[in-house]
């Protein structure tokens, strides 16, 4: 359900975030090239060094993306003839389109629709029940900002992603019967996926790092031996999978620890504080949680119950550290987002900085979904479907759209919009069915409604079935 829902939009590709991404791809499998010299008319989002352009974003989204940009550059190399990617007005062509799409579904959609999977199944593991589970990865995927993110060639939804299948492996680790290969495995699964959130985003990295105390200090207690190796496991993975990242900015910058926003040409402002970063300001932390602006209770009206819902998660039996962990995690996107000088994220609905931390705080939920009474589940369920309404929304007109803050984007954008069906942003794959697709109608949206119902059908199905077997959540886990 989620990924067909990922695969069933696409965000506009003009945008100056992704369009570099997207380049340094196709640099890369053309020309075994780093800089983006011929695509750099395109996009503001670049950094000039000794002469040349280059992405000024983290390369982890375009190297996730290479095999799904070769395959793609396949196909029209197989069917289109001279094809260009830059027009001589140096905006991109429908070819540059057609891989940054395939680029978005294979590394966005298919990570976002991953991680709401392993919420799923960790929360069974912990012992939200299969109701609970459901919940929680549903409210991920399809009510939140996550579901836009996920149909962007941006970084954030992935970054998320990746992070949280860290912790989830860590999760499986300290949750299951131990084995020795098992352990190995995960443990280097663990350090890889919370190496390579960093490569997709910079600012994953102190995220990463509270991920891997907690399983530290969770893990303290475990024989020596079976601790020292799954410890080494984990770094393997971890030095390998940030290797790509040192070496990425040792061939441009001479300097492994260098990034292209130290050299980027029009963001004056990333010369203030650490990269752009100063003190936290409550005014804008205020406007990232409550403001019709930029507010995420705003764009997700679910989310209000999160703080309730962590603390049922902190009174269930194990799960301190992982309430912590994930409160710690919630804290620091929303304090370095409050001192981020570019704290709007430009043209973008919502604060999309905040993205990564969604699949955390909807754990939460599922365990307050599990121990909800039945007037309370009612609630619950009202702000879960307005959430989705809202994100529905989001993702069929724009994610990507600069809103003055003098207007309310839900009210006075969204829903207009979307009602009057002026261009949605429907995937080219799901516009392939009708020739004469202007963007402009509900009834393209049909098919993703029927794969929803179908899959809500099915899952109220089960539930029922299980409430009436003899099967305990025990040996449902």
């Amino acid at each position: 359900m989620l990924f067909f829902s990922y695969c069933y939009f696409f965000q506009s590709p003009w945008n100056w975030n992704s369009i570099p991404r997207v380049a340094l791809g196709i640099s890369l499998i053309e020309e075994s090239s780093l800089n983006i010299n011929k695509f750099h008319f395109a996009t503001g989002d670049k950094a000039l060094y000794q002469g040349n352009y280059y992405s000024d974003k983290a390369p982890g989204m375009t190297f996730s993306a290479l095999p799904a940009i070769s395959v793609s550059k396949l196909y029209l190399d197989l069917n289109k003839n001279n094809y260009k990617w830059i027009n001589d007005d140096g905006k991109i062509t429908s070819p540059f389109i057609f891989v940054a799409q395939i680029a978005t579904i294979a590394t966005s959609g298919l990570l976002t629709a991953l991680a709401g999977a392993a919420l799923f199944f960790v929360a069974i593991k912990l012992g939200a029940g299969p109701a609970g589970a459901i919940f929680g990865a549903l409210a991920f995927g399809l009510a939140t900002p996550a579901w836009g993110w996920s149909t962007a060639f941006f970084g954030h939804a992935s970054a998320g992603s990746c992070l949280f299948l860290g912790l989830t492996a860590i999760l499986y680790l300290l949750n299951s019967t131990s084995g020795k290969r098992r352990d190995i495995v995960l443990g280097f699964i663990s350090g890889a996926l919370l190496s390579w959130a960093v490569v997709i985003e910079y600012t994953s990295a102190p995220v990463s790092v509270i991920i891997a105390i907690y399983g530290l200090i969770s893990a303290w207690n475990w024989e020596r031996r079976k601790f020292m190796k799954v410890f080494f496991s984990a770094f393997v993975g971890a030095f390998i999978f940030i290797c790509p990242l040192l070496i990425y900015n040792y061939a441009i910058y001479g300097n492994i620890l260098t990034s292209g926003y130290e050299y980027t040409v029009l963001f004056p402002g990333m010369k203030a504080g650490y990269y752009g970063i100063v003190a936290p300001k409550p005014e804008v932390l205020f406007n990232l949680l409550f403001s019709p602006y930029k507010g995420i209770f705003w764009f997700s009206p679910l989310l209000l119950f999160v703080p309730f819902a962590l603390y049922k998660l902190w009174q269930t039996r194990g799960q301190k550290g992982l309430s912590i962990t994930i409160v710690a995690v919630t804290l620091y996107y929303l304090l370095w987002n409050s001192g981020y000088v570019y704290w709007t994220g430009g043209g973008s609905l919502g604060p999309r900085f905040l993205t990564p931390m969604l699949p955390f705080l909807c754990i939460s939920l599922a365990f307050l979904w599990a121990q909800a009474g039945k007037k309370f589940k009612l609630v619950l369920f009202v702000f879960f479907v307005i959430s989705f309404l809202i994100s529905l929304m989001s993702v069929s007109v724009s994610m990507i759209k600069d809103i003055g803050s003098e207007i309310n984007p839900i009210t006075e954008y969204l829903i207009p919009e979307f009602f009057t069906a002026n261009q949605l942003d429907v995937s080219f794959l799901f516009r392939l069915t009708s020739p004469s697709f202007d963007g402009t109608s509900h009834l393209h949206i049909l098919p993703l409604y029927l794969i929803l119902a179908i899959g809500f059908i099915y899952i109220l199905w089960e539930l029922y079935e299980y409430s009436n077997s003899d099967v305990n959540s025990t040996s449902f886990r």
